[in-house]
């Protein structure tokens, strides 16, 4: 299966990506760009040239996917990810402070007509890893670009300093080093340290350009201890060229995968998927509901037992979609980070497939009652199974207990349910910090439920 181990999905700072923001996306686990960059003129004539374009028709996903800089276009050593085509959810209730910096902060358009980006990473490391040069380009009508543009550019004049609070969370922006006009007269780079819970989480340079109706952010991202963000000069030089390339519009949507068979056509998509996910209504008083998003793969985990991978395989390679939603446990004081809460996750595809992997899934469990896995920053998180009931909550189910040891982030407690019905399987982890994490017996029977209508 593609469970997500609790303290990932339940611990993870949310750091808006500023400079995408501007051009139409929402928030981002990290954050980056460009000030690096020593040869404003050369970029200024690339940028400029999209001045005869204010009117044209915005680029779709298709054309944008076929000019993002891989191959010869990169800078050697780097190796390109996938490209992306999805847009970052709308998530009310976050917070920006002060007020004035809410352009910083907010989603801009949260759909813009066409989307797509690529990380790039320094080979063999992982290209969608957090030390990386992102390339985003995001298409909607010039003066919503402009206008978006225009308002970031002011926020950056006044606000060195600012917060973004959403559910709880707090995250620090410290802004130097603003330069306007670096890629011509409608561009803008900047670095911002990025702070959560006390300590920094990173180290990001920023650059954005707009082009006709077309949208250009360069993000590089540092994690502490990696030194400074890498140079995304030649990312930009490059991207703003093929830009210039843009083929046209053939009609059709970006090519996916085809699917194993012809079957695949009525397994449940992402709306599905997320019309199916518990909703504020249906859940106790004392939970809250945060915005369904995209549920996204992780690195491969290094653990010290090789049986026991599927547990934390989250390659979702074979999914058609797979969303995610969390559930805090609230407090009578808002003071009060929450501690508590549940993660679902609902994921489609095959029957066969989600079936093949439950099995793998029930019997690493069966060997698997203690193991460790080592993080990228060194650290070891040591995980111990148990109560392990397989056919719990009905056929194809399976609930266990879990307890995750950190040496700095301390102890995590979980119940965790996994089941497959039909082309959909539900992942639920109900977590604590306190104590043994509770059976959230309601809202595994009426997920369950949930997922039997639309199953297939």
């Amino acid at each position: 299966m593609s469970t997500t181990m609790p303290r990932r999905a339940a611990t993870t700072v949310v750091v808006p990506l500023t400079a995408l923001a501007l051009f139409g996306l929402t928030a981002c686990e990290k954050s980056g760009g460009d000030a690096k960059d020593k040869s404003p003129a050369s970029a200024s004539t690339s940028a400029d040239s999209g001045k005869g374009d204010k009117n044209a028709t915005p680029a779709t996903d298709r054309q944008l996917s076929a000019v993002l800089i891989d191959g010869k276009d990169i800078p050697a050593g780097y190796g390109g990810g996938k490209v992306s085509n999805e847009r970052s959810p709308d998530k009310p209730g976050r917070v920006v402070s002060p007020a004035e910096c809410v352009a910083l902060g907010s989603g801009g358009t949260s759909h813009p007509v066409g989307h797509a980006e690529r990380s790039y990473a320094i080979a063999p490391a992982d290209p969608e890893s957090d030390d990386s040069v992102r390339v985003s380009l995001s298409s909607a009508p010039r003066e919503v670009l402009q206008k978006q543009l225009d308002d970031g550019i002011k926020a950056l004049s006044s606000c060195a300093h600012y917060t973004y609070t959403e559910n709880g969370d707090v995250t620090t922006f410290a802004v130097t080093d603003v330069k306007v006009g670096v890629r011509g007269k409608d561009s803008v780079s900047y670095k911002v340290a990025v702070s959560g819970k006390g300590r920094l989480l990173g180290t990001a340079v920023n650059t954005l350009v707009l082009q006709g109706t077309t949208g250009l952010a360069v993000t590089s991202f540092a994690t502490p201890g990696k030194g400074d963000p890498a140079d995304t000069g030649p990312f930009v030089s490059a991207q703003l060229a093929r830009l210039d390339k843009m083929p046209p519009d053939t009609g059709s949507s970006p090519s996916k995968p085809a699917r194993p068979t012809a079957d695949s056509r009525t397994i449940p998509a992402a709306d599905t998927l997320t019309a199916a996910l518990l909703n504020a209504q249906e859940i106790p008083a004392e939970y809250s509901a945060d915005g369904p998003e995209p549920a996204t793969p992780e690195d491969a985990p290094r653990l010290s037992d090789p049986r026991c991978a599927p547990l934390l395989d989250t390659s979702l390679d074979q999914r058609t979609a797979a969303i995610q939603q969390k559930y805090r446990k609230t407090t009578l004081d808002a003071t009060v980070q929450p501690t508590e809460g549940v993660i679902t996750e609902l994921s489609s595809s095959q029957h066969a497939v989600l079936k093949r992997e439950f099995d793998a899934y029930v019997a690493a469990l069966k060997v698997c009652s203690s193991f460790s896995e080592t993080n990228e920053d060194g650290t070891v998180d040591r995980y111990t199974i148990t109560d392990v009931a397989v056919g719990r909550h009905g056929a194809d189910t399976v609930a266990f207990r879990m307890r995750d040891d950190h040496p700095t982030d301390g102890r995590l407690y979980a119940y965790l349910v996994v089941a497959v019905k039909g082309d959909v399987a539900m992942q639920m982890a109900s977590f604590a910090q306190a104590g043994p994490a509770e059976v959230p017996s309601a809202m595994i029977t009426g997920q369950l439920s949930k997922v039997a209508e639309i199953a297939g």
